[in-house]
């Protein structure tokens, strides 16, 4: 058998040598990642769509902050540099590359709204399963003949902001419009960082161009904001026929933000809720806010993504003062909520010596 001649390729091996490097830095790191997947500390459970749901949108939205920090800087601060020039442009940007591994997008906040946009395109999919396209999107064009024309140029409002967060073939992609201003700002410093790593250009003017962007940020005209107008206005309608939010009469977005404010809390802890195992939470808010049994367990068939089910016995034993109770705890700031819990359990603690 001929002896089999593999070239030395100079520079493969110096990137191996690299790699290799780089590897040996982030050895330590392996097993704590592999005990996350191991000794989950919740029983949510993310599958292979959310995982790369989570990362098309991060690159969406890196790539959108990307883009304009170079806007900024070229358009109005005269910068000429070739490449900044190219991504202001809607060239591939870079940033993405440099961020992804190097922990500085792995903050809490920025996880938090990975994982809430992840799990809202989730309940998409589910509903997709049940309704038609051309249905879904008829929950919001049948509010554009409304009477009220104020409800009818709300309602378009939300149609335009909806149509600027679906990417090429239904990819989840990032508006800035509708990145919360914490978002916004988690995002912004690590990308002009990476952006002066990567041109070599002398990072002042990029501050000066993320300074611009965040003291330009406007939420209004995002999803978020459009769907709590558009919300609001029908529970104030007195012509409006469907008091109870339902996602197959409103929409997933329309519904959350009905859902939110008829019970206190925000849209992402609604949605953080349809990630539970059963649902539990969410069968409180609607007991809470006294969902009549029907549609809650309607409600429920419509967002479940496995095969469990809600009876009316279940529904109807779920005492109301306590869901009450519950759901006022849930909608205090997180920051008392942690606070609570962690002195509960240094009183327990201490009860116990």
């Amino acid at each position: 058998m001929a002896e089999q001649v593999f070239p030395m390729d100079r520079t493969r091996h110096v990137d191996i040598i690299r790699h290799a490097s780089a590897m040996a830095d982030k050895a330590a790191f392996v097993a704590d990642d592999f005990a996350r997947a191991l000794f989950p500390r919740t029983d949510v459970v993310f599958n292979d769509r959310m995982r790369s749901n989570a990362r098309q949108y991060l690159r969406s939205a890196i790539g959108r902050v990307e883009t304009r920090i170079c806007q900024i800087a070229t358009r109005d601060l005269g910068v000429t540099h070739e490449k900044l020039l190219s991504i202001g442009e809607g060239a591939d940007g870079q940033s993405f590359a440099v961020l992804e591994h190097s922990g500085l997008l792995n903050t809490v906040e920025i996880v938090q709204h990975l994982f809430v946009k992840t799990q809202q395109s989730e309940l998409a999919a589910r509903l997709l399963q049940k309704i038609s396209q051309q249905d879904l999107e008829s929950t919001l064009t049948r509010h554009l003949d409304h009477e009220d024309s104020v409800v009818a140029e709300a309602a378009m409002g939300l149609l335009v902001a909806q149509s600027k967060t679906t990417g090429a073939s239904g990819e989840i992609a990032a508006s800035l419009a509708d990145l919360p201003p914490e978002i916004v700002y988690a995002f912004v410093w690590p990308v002009t960082a990476a952006l002066a790593r990567l041109t070599g250009f002398p990072g002042q003017q990029l501050q000066q161009a993320a300074e611009r962007l965040l003291a330009a940020h406007d939420e209004s005209s995002g999803v978020a904001r459009k769907a709590e107008r558009l919300a609001q206005l029908l529970d104030q309608s007195g012509t409006d026929q469907d008091r109870v939010p339902h996602p197959m009469r409103d929409g997933l977005t329309l519904f959350v933000a009905r859902l939110a404010r008829q019970s206190g809390l925000s849209t992402d802890q609604i949605i953080t809720f349809t990630a539970e195992p059963n649902m539990a939470r969410l069968v409180v808010v609607m007991r809470a806010i006294n969902i009549p049994v029907q549609d809650a367990l309607s409600i429920f068939a419509a967002l479940d993504g496995g095969d469990h089910i809600l009876t009316a016995a279940t529904y109807g034993e779920t005492d109301r003062d306590r869901s009450l109770a519950l759901v006022s705890r849930w909608a205090s700031p997180n920051a008392y909520q942690n606070a609570e819990r962690i002195l509960s359990s240094d009183l327990l603690g201490d009860q116990g010596k």
